[in-house]
């Protein structure tokens, strides 16, 4: 059966088609993290893949959430009043919760915590609900009310909930063996475990201190678990968290083979863990959603620590057969800003990329909801190959599937009991699939690595610089136009780890910047030899160094350990800041047009820039226009004013290179960014000011300053102001042809004006243009001269020469 697209996404395909695809051409292990909202569906028929019991609905950052009560939400307004009126049926209200299970003051918390550690802004979670439809309700009034809710500005969006599901294939087999009188071990079919390019090569990762896991925590996200399984920490670790669990013998099973592939107990029987001295914790879908499920494994972990989301839900291709067109579960914005939030806290989010078969590249169908240059929630995305790496036909795929690991069937693991045993407790596999078998594969490499880190060099790696072990050290997929990523190489990643690590104080900050390096190395140093990117070096472990120059430094050290060397290179680390808006100042005459030209020094690439202008004064200026015409900017494809006070002489300018991702960031250097076009009044006399200030100011409750939104961060930049002035060479009336010092005019200036025009050879240029320009008409002639000669020897005098001004 051929693939469809329902109805029911018409406003996802619109979005897509009006977004055009970028392939990623930058560092693909380096993003930052971004949201972007999914935009507002409109349904036209109820949905069959998705929860139509509920409507989950998120209002709009930035708005006070009133409390909840029998009768709505408790806020007088107008549209308040509507979200009451939609969400009330039969004259009573239908039930209404937050989305998320944590308090509002716990979301609050956690919210403050990942912006402060991550620097971006992060979502308000408290501002999901979720509306319990009557089960009265017909298909049609379920879509009145979703789009009904979907129309309010007040509302960001409005949907229908995925109903999740694991990403496995062949769920829920029966036990075909039967049980021998002790269990046999199993680990020589965990291929997965063996040496590149087999396998991720766990067995070299055990024998450095860390590389079983150790004091790292790995929280599963799905359905159910055997937590009594004889080869799970010897069967008595209850390590359930939360969640009523999902009374199905599938669910058991492949929650319990998802444990194994990463915490098996390290024994004689049975199967090997990935990591297994890791922490493990268990958060159930059951009786809550998955969104909810992800902030409870944040709650419960800690920074560093390894969330696994092992679902998958029917997508917008989704055929109704089988798991075709399932996507994996951030697509949803819920999930999405759940997941944003954990990477922000500083968890490793492992995320299945689903059963699917879908190019998450196809514009038409996403937009560039997976571009992780548009839209990037930090997690580490999983695609399925074959033992060869060959992407399995079933696995999603593109550019923001990071990794792959094997989902084909001939994956060993606990549960099932198709290879070996007679009850739950017993159970063994050899025929584990789907990405779902796939993931664990890499959450146990995570937290493999996580371990080495810390054990090593006391700190947890964050969510990019655990995508740059796993990828850099890896084997690659075999060619295929489906991109699945590499398997990550353990032993490359572990040797790189115990090599040399360094940190630094501070990374971003003005010039001069101080900033204090810290390394560390698992091996026994002779030597350090560090590059800090501006000429200078140093020879100690953990040198400090001042960056005295505006500039973005790459920082290098090697190290010499018994002729073992070993270096490591982070580029562009160090961000030192000089960044300057600079209003041109031009001196101008009455009833004059004038362009005033603002520029920008960048440090770092820029994606968008606030300039706050004030041009108050003596003279009466008319703005007649902006432009960035010729300037660095007039690519950007959005430029507008985001405040204007005409009364005040102000305005606030927003320079944005793309709001989809499809225009690149402003690029390092210095010039003109925009241009202002004034008129100045016939009443201006000389010596008026007006000052262009770029420093900011304050309209109301809102304060406005120069700013840069750049790849590395947010920052106010620093500002030179301009100004129109009204004034020149000429002074009182014109005339004064020689430009003597008193000002006087006298035979000598008609002397000078006739050895200019008349001499052979001619005399010099009068220093001054307007005092030349006797009669006022914009040029020098003859008729200067006639007028001059008329006004001092004349009899009568004719008229005095006109004003400067």
């Amino acid at each position: 059966m051929p693939k469809r697209v329902s109805r029911i996404y018409i406003a996802f395909l619109l979005f897509g088609l009006f977004t055009l695809f970028t392939p990623n051409t930058t560092d693909a292990k380096q993003h930052e993290l971004k949201r972007v909202v999914l935009p507002k569906p409109f349904y036209q028929s109820l949905p069959v893949n998705l929860n139509t019991s509920q409507i989950v609905v998120k209002f709009k950052e930035g708005t006070i959430q009133p409390k909840l009560s029998k009768s709505g939400f408790l806020r007088a307004s107008s549209e308040w009043n509507n979200v009451n009126d939609i969400i009330s049926y039969k004259g009573k209200m239908l039930p209404v919760k937050q989305h998320f299970k944590q308090s509002k003051e716990k979301l609050d918390e956690m919210r403050k915590f990942g912006m402060e550690r991550s620097g971006i802004q992060l979502p308000d979670l408290s501002l999901y609900n979720r509306i319990s439809l009557d089960e009265s309700m017909t298909g049609a009034e379920k879509i009145a009310k979703v789009n009904a809710l979907n129309a309010l500005d007040l509302v960001e969006i409005a949907y229908f909930p995925p109903i999740p599901d694991i990403a496995t294939l062949g769920k829920g087999k029966s036990s075909t063996t039967t049980q021998q009188t002790a269990t046999a071990s199993f680990e020589s079919g965990q291929y997965y475990l063996q040496a590149a390019p087999t396998g991720i090569d766990a067995y070299y990762a055990w024998g450095v201190p860390g590389g079983r896991g150790e004091n790292i925590k790995v929280v599963d996200i799905e359905g159910n678990w055997n937590q009594t399984h004889e080869d799970l920490h010897g069967g008595i670790d209850n390590f359930h968290i939360a969640g009523n669990r999902i009374n199905d013998q599938g669910w058991l099973d492949h929650g319990t083979a998802v444990l194994g592939e990463i915490a098996a107990d390290s024994n004689t029987f049975g199967m090997t863990g990935i990591a297994f001295e890791v922490n493990l914790g268990t958060v159930s879908i059951g009786s809550m959603s998955t969104a909810s499920a992800i902030t409870t494994a944040i709650n419960n972990s800690d920074t560093g620590d390894v969330i696994l989301i092992e679902l998958h839900a029917p997508g917008p291709d989704a055929s109704g057969e089988g798991q075709d067109g399932y996507v994996c579960m951030e697509y949803w914005q819920e999930n999405f800003d759940a997941i944003l939030q954990g990477s922000a806290m500083g968890r490793i989010i492992v995320e299945a990329a689903g059963n699917g078969a879908e190019d998450f590249d196809d514009f038409l169908l996403y937009g560039s909801l997976f571009d992780p240059n548009f839209r990037f929630s930090g997690a580490i995305i999983v695609g399925a190959s074959n033992s060869s790496h060959t992407p399995a036909s079933f696995t999603n795929y593109g550019q923001r599937v990071d990794v792959h690991a094997f989902g084909t069937w001939d994956v060993y693991s606990l549960g099932y009991g198709d290879l070996s045993g007679s009850n739950n407790d017993n159970f063994y596999t050899s025929s584990f699939a789907g990405t779902s078998s796939a993931s664990p594969i890499i959450t146990g490499a995570c937290a493999i690595l996580q371990g080495v880190n810390k054990a090593n060099h006391g700190r947890v790696l964050d969510h990019n610089e655990m995508r740059a072990f796993l990828t850099d050290y890896s084997t690659p997929q075999t060619a295929s136009s489906k991109l699945i990523g590499p398997l990550p190489d353990l032993q490359g990643a572990v040797d790189q780890i115990m090599g040399i690590s360094f940190v630094a104080d501070t990374t971003f900050g003005w010039a001069p910047l101080n900033v204090q390096f810290t390394a560390s190395s698992g091996l026994s140093v002779d030597t350090w030899k560090w590059a800090f990117g501006d000429g200078d070096s140093a020879f100690i472990q953990s040198p400090g160094h001042t960056y005295a120059d505006q500039g973005l430094y790459s920082v290098g050290v090697e190290i010499d350990a018994g002729g073992d060397i070993r270096q490591t290179n982070k580029t562009s680390f160090i961000v030192a800041l000089g960044d300057t808006i600079k209003a041109d100042s031009i001196v101008t005459t009455p009833n004059s047009s004038v362009e005033i030209t603002i520029s920008l020094n960048n440090t770092v690439p820029a994606r968008s820039i606030e300039i706050p202008i004030e041009y108050g004064g003596d003279i009466l200026l008319s703005l007649d226009s902006v432009s960035t015409f010729g300037c660095r900017t007039d690519y950007f494809e959005e430029q507008n004013y985001n405040q204007f006070d005409s009364w005040g002489k102000r305005f606030n300018f927003l320079l944005i290179s793309s709001n989809a991702g499809t225009s690149p960031d402003l690029p390092i250097g210095d010039g003109a960014i925009l241009k202002l076009y004034f008129t100045t009044s016939a009443s201006s006399a000389n010596g008026d000011i007006n000052v262009i200030a770029t420093d900011g100011y304050t309209n109301g409750s809102n304060t406005y300053v120069p700013k840069v939104v750049s790849l590395l961060g947010n920052y106010d930049v620093r500002f030179t102001n301009g100004a129109i002035s009204i004034g020149g060479c000429c002074t009182g009336f014109r005339g004064n042809v020689d430009g003597d010092a008193s000002d006087i005019i006298d035979i000598s200036d008609i002397v000078y004006f006739v050895g200019y025009s008349f001499g052979n050879p001619t005399g010099p240029a009068p220093p001054c243009f307007e005092e030349a320009d006797v009669d006022g008409s914009g040029t020098i002639d003859i008729t200067d001269i006639v007028y001059l000669v008329s006004y001092s020897l004349g009899n009568p005098s004719g008229p005095a020469p006109v004003n400067c001004f």
